[in-house]
């Protein structure tokens, strides 16, 4: 027979209970319990955000614009290329487009290829940000438009993300859901990054944690891993893989990535070990093909970032530029959340099953 009062473990029980529901109608929470603000507010757009407008016909007629891709043959830059082109057929100009292939000798290359070519322009979509001086000065000395990486000293305007905005809707997006669901626990918050793009990769990663932390408090077994410039798939996968072999049993594992690339190589990387079902997704950009991710068993959120439309920001600013008009220095995407609730409202193409 136990010694003791046998009865006093279920009054401890009960006391204790009835200890967190009094914290608990005060406002607080007992000590070691997630923080949870279902009264966070959602993040606001910076001023600097700007509205897609057509392009008039023949507006940058008689003019050629040089244009360094990032790299050719994913989503992302292919609806980029095909949005300029369009738009080249639109206004007139000539478009030089030379692939950089995410390699900053090679983005070198092709500003000097623009130098003899006689370029009015420049656009600029360059992923080491280190190296933008180097090929600022090697390049032609007229008007330049950095796309999403910003390219100092030479650039005129920076387009593209909102980066802090891009990540803090997701992110919002993302701590309610495990606010709402599961009191905000969960095994791990594992963050897909590029440190080679500098700030961007800081404020659009670091946006999602900031609000992220806003509706469920600090990140708890926080994991960083760095996919390479431009964030790169085969990087993310081989590193995604190791980490996952590093939480086992973990069920709810928060994976955030600086672009569609790497969430696409993480979930390679947990089907490998049959744990797709471990991962809960936050992204950034919206592909309509890209079923993979957005079929997902934990799909939550991303921020649609409107690639094929960044013409639309683009030429107008540059051909100002070029006539000598003065134009605003940072002119950002006007990115909308992307939800598995509202997905074939904004993109009414998409066909994933």
């Amino acid at each position: 027979m136990p010694i003791g009062n046998s009865k006093e473990p279920a009054r401890s029980r009960r006391l204790a209970g009835l200890l967190v529901a009094a914290v608990l109608a005060l406002g607080g929470q007992p000590a070691g319990a997630a923080e949870i603000h279902l009264d966070a507010p959602a993040p606001t757009p910076p001023a600097e955000v700007a509205k897609f407008e057509p392009i008039a016909p023949g507006s940058a007629k008689g003019l050629t614009l040089g244009f360094t891709q990032l790299i050719l043959g994913v989503p992302f830059t292919d609806a980029l290329q095909r949005g300029m082109e369009k738009a080249s057929e639109t206004a007139g100009f000539k478009l030089v487009t030379c692939d950089s292939k995410m390699d900053a000798a090679t983005a070198l290359a092709c500003v000097r290829q623009f130098k003899t070519q006689n370029v009015n322009g420049l656009i600029t979509f360059q992923a080491d940000a280190a190296a933008a001086a180097n090929i600022c000065a090697e390049g032609p000395q007229v008007p330049v438009i950095a796309i999403d990486i910003e390219q100092k000293p030479c650039e005129t305007a920076f387009v593209g993300a909102a980066n802090s905005y891009a990540g803090e809707i997701v992110g919002h997006e993302l701590g309610m859901y495990f606010a709402k669901n599961f009191n905000c626990e969960y095994d791990a918050f594992v963050s897909l990054e590029s440190t080679a793009v500098g700030v961007v990769n800081d404020q659009r990663m670091g946006g999602i944690r900031k609000a992220f932390e806003a509706v469920c408090g600090p990140v708890k077994n926080l994991r960083i891993i760095d996919t390479g410039a431009g964030g790169q798939a085969d990087a993310a996968q081989r590193q995604f893989t190791d980490t996952l072999t590093a939480l086992p049993g973990a069920g709810k594992i928060i994976t955030v990535g600086i672009n569609e690339d790497v969430i696409t190589a993480a979930l390679a990387a947990a089907r490998t070990q049959g744990r797709n079902q471990d991962l809960y997704l936050g992204v950034q950009n919206f592909d309509p093909d890209n079923c993979q991710i957005w079929t997902a068993p934990h799909f939550i959120a991303t921020a649609a970032y409107f690639p094929e439309r960044y013409a639309d920001l683009i030429v107008p600013n540059l051909v100002k530029a070029i006539k000598g008009e003065k134009i605003n220095s940072q002119i950002l995407v006007p990115h909308e959340l992307i939800t598995p609730a509202n997905v074939a409202q904004i993109y009414p193409e998409y066909a994933c099953k």
